[in-house]
């Protein structure tokens, strides 16, 4: 049994195989054939799958840092030509991730240009799906989107900003203004999507941030809670703008769906 067969069956994949994301799936385990070409994903972010030969070869989506931001990363130099295979496919597992964390509405495939620089030898679309899935359920509990939701540091965060030793947290507290996502950190420090938001939810369960409420306006908030939580005291919402859509564990779910919701609210 090859590791794509071990992937084929799509109880395997609960977290992925829903409409319209089982088509998404359907279609990149079915590439195994030895298709070519590039597997667009509609959606927020959404991004595309570039396929040759039935191999995965590179994922970009507007919802994760690409090899260039990465490589940008102050204090990143290159040793050679396995180190540029590494970032790149640490891109093209971060693209995957951003694509499944987000919406998806549907799918389909254009043909591939030639001469792309970024391009890794090639994975099997059952191994990068699986490794999807596990991140997907290891940042299931954390309940947060990483591209919709906003960060706010609480009154511990602050003092953690202001007190702690330089390092990676240090860094996304640093960025952290009440208005920016895991993205806009992600592209700020040029750093993996999937890293900025496992660090993410370790600072949410530590009480040095929260997720405010949609419309959360940080200018207005001066109020600190005075029960030793090290909170903030959130503003007042508006009635139907409790933001519980934003805070359900990490699914994909098609763009109508979403839109429909919103606009009930």
């Amino acid at each position: 049994m090859t590791t794509t067969d071990r992937f084929t069956d799509a109880r395997r994949l609960p977290l992925l195989v829903r409409t319209p994301t089982q088509n998404v799936v359907r279609e990149l385990l079915g590439a195994t054939d030895g298709r070519t070409g590039v597997l667009r994903v509609v959606g927020d972010p959404g991004g595309e799958f570039r396929v040759r030969s039935g191999q995965i070869v590179a994922v970009h989506s507007a919802g994760a840092p690409g090899v260039f931001e990465l490589l940008a990363r102050p204090g990143r130099a290159l040793t050679g030509d396995a180190e540029l295979r590494a970032v790149t496919m640490m891109a093209a597992v971060d693209g995957a991730f951003a694509i499944a964390a987000g919406s998806i509405d549907t799918c389909f495939w254009a043909e591939i240009s030639n001469g792309a620089p970024t391009e890794v030898a090639g994975v099997e679309p059952g191994w990068l799906l699986a490794e999807t899935e596990r991140r997907l359920r290891a940042l299931s509990p954390a309940k947060m989107s990483p591209h919709r939701n906003r960060l706010l540091l609480t009154e511990l965060g602050e003092t953690r900003l202001a007190t702690a030793a330089a390092g990676p947290r240090q860094e996304i507290l640093r960025q952290v203004d009440g208005q920016r996502s895991c993205r806009d950190i992600a592209f700020l420090l040029c750093r993996s999507l999937y890293a900025v938001t496992v660090e993410v939810s370790r600072l949410l369960a530590e009480n040095f941030l929260l997720v405010p409420p949609p419309d959360f306006d940080r200018a207005g908030d001066d109020a600190l809670p005075r029960d030793g939580t090290g909170m903030r005291a959130l503003p007042r919402r508006r009635r139907g703008a409790s933001g519980i859509n934003d805070l359900l564990p990490l699914r994909p779910s098609s763009i109508r769906t979403r839109r429909k919701s919103e606009g009930m609210q």
